[in-house]
Order: structure tokens, then sequence, then C-alpha cells
């Protein structure tokens, strides 16, 4: 029999961290991840809204959204608009503290259209709750930081959202 092992650079080159703390209750953070309502007021980088978003949370459920955009400029610069369709399934809940769900862009978005696995895990000091996000395994690291970018962009509308 014989094992196969990742070096540390390799593992670090295909994924990503991301540690945001909300000024907000664990729980409500929680329910923005999980409530179907909720997410489609944050998911999606600025300039694009979260359109048919469906989520069925719990394990072996599905969700699925439509980011769209009137426009935007791509890593080309060019101008574009965009329906770029992503989804998956829920692997893990332990309310409110753990989430695991697997991300794919859909065939036809123009991306890398494999699965990663992300996980995020909420903890609260004082009211505040930090957020750890963790998302592996990408084939590049340009899709990686593409994520990061991406991500980064949502929780900044998480954060506004969860001011209101």
């Amino acid at each position: 029999m014989s094992t196969v092992t990742v070096s540390p650079k390799a593992r670090t080159q295909n994924e990503l961290w991301i540690t945001r703390v909300f000024d907000a209750p664990r729980e409500l953070v929680w329910k923005a991840w999980t409530d179907p309502e909720h997410m489609a007021q944050w998911f999606g980088p600025r300039l694009f809204e979260a359109r048919n978003l469906t989520a069925d949370v719990r394990p072996g459920g599905k969700w699925r959204n439509c980011l769209h955009s009137d426009g935007f400029t791509d890593t080309a610069g060019q101008w574009r608009t965009a329906d770029l369709w992503q989804g998956g399934e829920y692997l893990e809940l332990v309310e409110p503290e753990r989430l695991v769900f697997t991300f794919h862009w859909e065939e036809g978005s123009g991306l890398p259209e494999h699965d990663t696995v992300i996980t995020i895990t909420l903890a609260e000091s004082d009211g505040k709750t930090t957020m750890n996000f963790h998302q592996t395994f990408f084939v590049t690291e340009e899709d990686r930081d593409g994520h990061g970018k991406g991500w980064n962009s949502s929780f900044d509308k998480l954060e506004d959202f969860l001011a209101r």
C-alpha cells in the first residue's frame, strides 16, 4: 500500500484562508449563512447580486445561486455583464458554530468547474463574531486568488448587511 503526501507549500498554495470579525452575535452571522433570504442580501461580490438563490440547508441538501452583474471589468480589462451559476452540497452543520459545503461553478460559466470544499467556523466573544473561512483545493493560485478577491468583497457586503 502506498501513501500520498502533499507538501506544506503546495497545500498552502491550493487553500484559501480568510478570517473576519463581525460586530454581530454569532447566531445572526449563522443565520446570514443559512437563511436563503438573508444569503440573498449579501452573497456575491460587489457589482453582483444573488438571483434565484436556493438553499436546502441540511447535510446532503443542495444550494444554487446565480451571480448577476449588469456590468464589471473582467481580468482582461473588458466591460461585460454576467450570469454566473454556482452551487454545491451541504456536508456538515453544527449550529451555530460550523458549516461545511461544496462549491463549484456550473458548466458554461467560463470559470474552473471543479468542486472545492468550504469550511466556516464561528466563535463569539463580547458580542462580536470571528469567522474563519477555509476553501480548498484549488487547481491554480490564480483561481485561489480570484476566489479570495470575490469572497472578501462578499464579506464586505455581509458586514454591511449585519450592520443593518
